[in-house]
Order: C-alpha cells, then structure tokens, then sequence
C-alpha cells in the first residue's frame, strides 16, 4: 500500500496513542482520519458501518481502546472486558464485510501470562493467565488476535495484530484515578507536597501505602527481535531519556487533566493498562 495515496483511518485518534500514529501516517503523506469517541460509537455494527461507508478507508489503524492504571481496571473489570472485546469484534468483522484492503489491530502486553521470562516472546502469549489486576483487559485484546488469525485463515483477510510495550509520553494521561504509573509518578513529584508522597501509584487520591495496590507483575520487556525482522523496528529513546522529555512537556504544558475517574479515555495509550 502506497502511503501517498491512502485514506487511513485511526480510532482512538484522538487519544494519546492514536494522535502520534495519526500525525506520523499525515506526514508519511497518508490521509489519515483520527476518530475520537464521540465521532463514532464503535461497539455497535451499524455505526462501524455507517463509518466505513462515509469515510471509505483503505486501511484501518484499531487503536481505541477503555484503558486506566491499576485502580481503574480493579472498579471496572467488567467494562473493561466487554468494551475492548465488543469494538474490536465488530470493527475487524465490519472491515471484513466491508472489504478494507489493510487492518492493523492494537493489542497489549497485558495479554501475556502473569508469570512470563523476560524479555517476553510471542510464542509466551498462550503459556498462562493473564496478572489479575488486568485480566480482563489484557483476554479481551487477546480474543482479537485470535480473530485476526482466524479471519486470515478462512477469508484471506489482511490483518495484523501488534503488541504495544507499556506506552508513555506527551499528551498521556494524567489523571490520577485513571492514569498509569509513569504519568501517574511524574504529576505527583510535580506537586512536590508531602500528602502527594503517601499517595499510591494506582490512581487513588487519598494517601495509602503503595505497596497495598502495586501490581506483583515484577518486570515487564518484550523482546522486539521479530519486529526488527519485519519491519526494522528498534528502540532509540531510553527511559531516562524518555521519562526526562515528558517531565519537561508536563511542566512546559500544564495540560489539564484529561479524564476522570467515570470518564476514561477511549485510547490506548496504553494501550496496555498496566500498558
């Protein structure tokens, strides 16, 4: 596919993920279409439908997604199991039906097993249940890697499935009900209060000790060998690097808090929640 002359469209790309995806596709010469939530319900058939026929893509970039740090996937399990499931179901079979000649579909590395050596393989995907805490989330994603390799095999569909590491940076969330850790960490050392320091690093704001919701997950690195193979990826940013430009971006920005506790961001940044 010929980037110059492709319409693309990216759910979630309004969101945090979906907003640098979308920027890099425009200035790849692509026009891409970032879809916010408010554009189109993607749970519902008939939306994905109308969606498809209004825009007429010829690829689609799946990034939207209900995702939170580790306080927001313990109140919404339930949520965060049918909602990722149900928009990834019906948008792969609404591309299928519709034809779309490319789908690339956003998984995480929440859907790997608790316990899993490091750096994480593909082939450890199936190897154990997911950590707890995100279980949900991380079986919902799992379930649309499945469907993409089913639909491949049946009906010839072109669909990929990438596995996100936990993600981070400018225009994250912030939110301290929702967000993960790192922006989580990063807006609390900002306030540079005591209150701020007895506070956890699962989103609540009433101080408790961190070790009562840390996840026991202890490292989390996928080893990117196969993406390097496939299409030349290789990390160049490192996390003191990374972490130092988004403490910047923070303090340059004083963006405001993008969600609360009810009103989670439809992106995945994280695209893990534990991305």
């Amino acid at each position: 596919m010929e980037l110059q002359k492709a319409t693309i469209v990216v759910s979630g790309g309004t969101g945090f993920l979906g907003s640098h995806v979308t920027e890099e596709l425009k200035q790849a010469g692509a026009t891409a279409l970032g879809l916010g939530s408010r554009d189109y319900d993607l749970r519902r058939r008939t939306e994905i439908a109308r969606m498809l026929r209004d825009l007429r893509p010829d690829a689609v970039v799946h990034l939207a997604a209900v995702v939170g740090g580790i306080g927001a996937n313990r109140e919404q399990p339930g949520r965060f199991f049918y909602e990722n499931a149900i928009m990834g179901i019906e948008l792969i079979e609404g591309c299928r039906v519709a034809g779309i000649g490319k789908t690339v579909v956003s998984g995480t590395i929440c859907a790997y097993p608790k316990h899993t050596p490091v750096p994480f393989e593909e082939d450890n995907l199936w190897d154990g249940y997911p950590e707890e805490t995100n279980a949900p989330y991380g079986v919902a994603k799992k379930a649309l890697l499945v469907q993409t390799q089913a639909y491949r095999q049946q009906y010839g569909m072109n669909a990929i499935y990438l596995l996100p590491v936990n993600l981070y940076g400018p225009r994250d969330n912030f939110d301290l009900n929702s967000s993960h850790v790192i922006p989580a960490m990063i807006r609390k050392s900002s306030r540079q209060s005591n209150a701020a320091i007895g506070e956890s690093c699962c989103g609540a704001t009433a101080p408790r000790p961190a070790s009562s919701c840390m996840s026991p997950t202890p490292r989390r690195k996928l080893d990117t060998r196969r993406a390097e193979a496939a299409f030349g990826f290789r990390s160049s940013i490192t996390l003191r690097d990374g972490v130092s430009d988004v403490v910047r971006w923070f303090r340059a920005t004083r963006i405001p808090v993008q969600a609360s506790r009810h009103e989670l961001p439809q992106t995945a940044g994280t695209p893990a929640s534990g991305h």
